[in-house]
């Protein structure tokens, strides 16, 4: 084509197009789909914002060194931030519950919690499978009777078994040896995942994206150990009795005063918010009432002046610029005056108008004077306050000092204790590489009788029941005590406690589990039933693979009714409080109605240590739980 063909009014058009800013030339349609992805990312961002901001909080609170009762300011990166809460939450115990430490609490909110996982995992899984695959009599029945279950509250469905475990003794030893084993078996599991972690850094896939030199991981083993070594003297030290009488108890003594120092002032300070306010507000009050009579005595003296016509005027005007000032024209005294004067006038004349709204006046200076007299007790209440703020804040001063100094000595004398040991911990992680490469040495020196993999096999198991058992022993005799009665309720213990989670926990499990049950096919079952697997291998190995997003979800929310739940648990643990949750001892922390208000440092510290777990387990299940969210409970 040639250029004369080209018509001159698609030139001008080309030539406008190419002048025209990018804006311009963006359809209408194209542009309204821009605006509506920046609104719903501002959205987004806002709620985003509105999520975080209570996290931001908590976590500015836990390390807000003023450890105020209350949060009064929007702080979110106080000054001179530490994490004192954290270190006196997990090395000293709670003496609000008893001397209880935070180690011991958690083992049980992990047995509970991890114990009604488990129950309602197996129960459910066996439950669900019966009702997805198999035909018989009840079966839809039993589906709504679980459904049903559903609706009601928790509190409903334990309370039966409340009275039926009631009813059940069991052996105070097994009852203690339990959660004491589980509390080894559980130290032997991690042991066993760390080794798995570094066996697998020894030895690493060909297509590994990261490769750590041997040297390094050993060497970096080795460092672990003595930190292993280090934390398990530190802890066992301070459990016991020689650090409880020499360290412990008068470290507690030394700071009981700073403590009730500090409550005392945080009380105070509250006080002196409130009289200060108080104070501020009947000053007002009284400023008002003042003026008051002042505008009184003027409508008064107009009124007296004059003449009998003109005061039914000088009323309507006065009432008339009276509307509306006050919410409740009640609270109005002049209006009131006004009113009362207004009828006095229509019913008795002028002298009754003119005697009506003096006694207005009179009573209206009555109040005037009795709004001062407050005003007058209130300022000086809250100076009494203010000053007896300043003495508390003297005598806080004075007992954190105090303190610090008691401290100096007594941890100097703990720090003292644990470098005299300091030789026998370096004695035992020697003791410990040498057992390792004589380990080394003897599977070297069997390979030619015994596979090295097999040898090392047999040593982890052995090492893994001797940790179970070892530390197993030694959490029972923490948990025996003398008094012990020989036999107790089954409601009162942790396995009763896990046991009723588990059940109020079945109904969903059964049908979230069978709803994912029926998605799967069943020719997969029927090909491995051919290629001669039976029903069990045929469920572990076909049905549980397949229904992991299902048994994420179901293993989650079972392990959080567990951790979390604590009304329920004081109702059942009604015995040694060395069974107490975490999460009970989060609600000790709140106090009572009638007690000091609670140390919001110590309780935002604690909220985000029990929460770690959850987000842990969360994280470790989320590739699992949106198709499991998605895809269970879908069938009937």
């Amino acid at each position: 084509m040639s250029e004369s063909s080209i018509s001159r009014p698609a030139v001008r058009e080309a030539a406008r197009s190419e002048a025209l800013p990018l804006v311009g030339r963006i359809s209408h349609r194209r542009r309204n789909d821009i605006i509506r992805q920046i609104l719903i990312q501002l959205f987004l961002l806002f709620m985003l914002a509105v999520v975080i901001f209570p996290a931001l909080w908590i976590v500015s609170m836990a390390i807000d060194p003023r450890g105020i009762t209350r949060p009064t300011d929007l702080n979110l990166i106080p000054a001179n931030a530490n994490l004192d809460a954290f270190t006196e939450l997990l090395t000293e115990p709670f003496t609000n519950v008893l001397p209880v430490y935070f180690g011991q609490m958690l083992m049980n909110s992990l047995f509970v919690a991890l114990g009604t996982a488990l129950a309602t995992v197996t129960l459910g899984a066996s439950a669900a499978y019966a009702f997805s695959r198999f035909k018989f009599i009840g079966r839809q029945a039993g589906m709504l009777g679980f459904i049903l279950l559903l609706m009601l509250p928790t509190t409903g469905t334990l309370i039966p078994l409340y009275i039926i475990f009631s009813s059940v003794q069991m052996n105070s030893t097994l009852v203690a040896a339990v959660p004491s084993f589980f509390a080894g078996l559980l130290v032997a599991g991690f042991v066993f995942v760390v080794y798995q972690i570094v066996r697998g850094l020894l030895h690493p896939e060909p297509d590994a994206v990261i490769k750590i030199d041997r040297r390094i991981v050993i060497a970096g083993v080795a460092v672990m150990s003595l930190l292993a070594i280090m934390l398990a003297f530190y802890v066992l030290f301070e459990r016991s009795t020689v650090y409880s009488q020499a360290i412990g108890g008068p470290l507690r003594d030394a700071k009981a005063p700073f403590v009730a120092a500090q409550e005392d002032y945080d009380r105070r300070v509250g006080s002196v918010s409130r009289t200060e306010g108080t104070a501020a507000r009947r000053e007002r009050q009284a400023v008002q009432y003042a003026a008051d009579v002042e505008t009184l005595t003027g409508i008064n003296d107009q009124v007296a002046a004059a003449s009998e016509a003109d005061i039914a005027g000088v009323l309507e005007t006065q009432i008339a610029g009276r509307d509306g000032l006050f919410e409740d024209a009640e609270d109005d005294l002049i209006l009131q005056a006004l009113l009362a004067a207004q009828l006095a006038l229509e019913t008795d004349g002028r002298d009754a108008a003119i005697t009506a709204l003096s006694d207005g006046l009179t009573a209206l200076q009555a109040e005037a004077e009795e709004a001062q007299a407050d005003a007058v007790s209130s300022r000086q209440s809250a100076e009494e306050g203010s000053a007896e703020l300043v003495t508390a804040e003297a005598t806080l001063t004075e007992a954190r000092t105090s303190f610090a100094e008691s401290s100096v000595t007594l941890y100097g004398l703990r720090n003292n204790a644990f470098f005299a040991a300091l030789p026998y911990m370096l004695l035992a992680w020697v003791a410990g590489l040498i057992g390792a490469v004589v380990v080394w040495g003897i599977v070297y020196g069997l390979r030619a009788v015994i596979e090295p993999a097999t040898l090392l096999s047999v040593l982890l198991w052995s090492l893994l029941a001797a940790i179970t058992i070892g530390l197993g022993l030694v959490a029972l005799q923490g948990r025996l005590r003398p008094d012990m009665p020989p036999l107790q309720t089954l409601r009162a213990t942790l396995m009763g406690l896990s046991l009723a989670f588990a059940s109020s926990a079945l109904p969903f499990a059964i049908w979230n589990l069978k709803g994912y049950f029926d998605t799967i096919p069943k020719e997969l079952e029927e090909a491995a039933l051919i290629d001669g697997a039976g029903l069990v291998g045929t469920f572990f190995r076909i049905m549980v693979p397949l229904a992991m997003p299902a048994f994420a979800i179901t293993i989650l929310f079972s392990f959080m009714q567990g951790w979390t739940e604590f009304i329920l648990s004081w109702l059942f643990l009604t015995g040694s409080t060395g069974d107490y949750t975490l999460a009970m001892a989060l609600a000790t922390l709140t106090n009572g109605a009638n007690e000091a208000p609670p140390d919001m440092q110590k309780f935002a510290a604690m909220s985000i240590l029990i929460s770690l777990p959850i987000l842990l387990l969360f994280f470790g299940f989320q590739r699992w739980i949106v198709s499991g969210l998605s895809l269970g409970g879908v069938k009937g």
